[in-house]
């Protein structure tokens, strides 16, 4: 079973897909593109779902699923196999790594699409930041966005 071209394949995928989770998680700190104080970002940009889950442990599967197609061992302890064994285990393990990333990823953006984003809303007659679509619906007589 040769399955080094997929996993070539899948590896040069991930790795731009990383890279996209990582400057998307920098740009959730700059809301309308301007720096903001630290109590006006969400509490779940702060848990880094795209850099940690989706970027840094998505980065590692992605390098060892490109070394796999190159991973031509002779062998080891006089078992020609021993290798390729190795490989499949090690590709299979950072899959797993992958997974729970993923899966990091994913809570952390279901939590914070019940909370909602924090927005400059006027309150009266002062402008002040608050979390207007928590859980998911907005309070229209409170609030008016800007």
């Amino acid at each position: 079973m040769c399955s080094g071209s997929f996993a070539k394949c899948l590896g040069i995928s991930l790795m731009p897909l990383a890279i996209v989770c990582v400057l998307c998680n920098i740009l959730l700190f700059f809301p309308s593109g301007k720096p903001v104080e630290s109590e006006n970002i969400t509490e779940e940009v702060w848990y880094f779902g795209g850099i940690l889950g989706s970027g840094v442990l998505m980065i590692f599967p992605a390098l060892v699923f490109l070394g796999l197609k190159n991973n031509d061992c002779c062998g080891c302890c006089g078992n020609e196999s021993c290798g390729r064994r190795f490989a499949m285990l090690s590709s299979i393990l950072f899959a797993a790594v992958g997974v729970l990333g993923a899966g990091y990823s994913v809570i952390v953006s279901a939590v914070a699409i019940n909370h909602g984003p924090k927005c400059k809303i006027v309150n009266g007659t002062e402008m002040v930041w608050d979390t207007p679509f928590s859980n998911g619906m907005m309070e229209p007589s409170r609030h008016s966005l800007q």
